[in-house]
């Protein structure tokens, strides 16, 4: 598993290949607007995850503690789940959820 910054965007994060674990405790730390890319996820290993911190993001009250993730599998956009608390066990139910490729849905 690498964290390496974006090229193209300061406030881009990746990781390859990380367990859910990890993925949670850099949303937790990522400020708001920042966006954290997630490659090699899922049982197979081929989905990439785009996950937005909410930008009204308070780190001081913990206020608005939000992700917004889009899930991708070969190009193609194939969930994406909105308004996901990250701390109160919210966003591990739903990285569970797309780990294990239940109930894709895009708007």
């Amino acid at each position: 598993m690498n964290l390496t910054k974006g090229k193209n965007n300061t406030n881009e994060y990746q990781l390859f290949r990380p367990d859910i674990a990890t993925i949670i405790n850099y949303c937790n730390d990522l400020g708001p607007n920042e966006k954290l890319v997630v490659f090699e996820f899922g049982k197979n290993c081929d989905l990439v995850l785009h996950i937005y911190k909410d930008e009204d993001y308070n780190k001081e009250t913990g206020e608005y503690n939000l992700v917004t993730i889009s899930t991708a599998t070969n190009g193609k956009w194939v969930d994406d789940t909105y308004d996901t608390h990250v701390t109160d066990g919210s966003l591990y139910k739903e990285l569970q959820r797309i780990n294990e490729y239940e109930n894709f849905s895009t708007r």
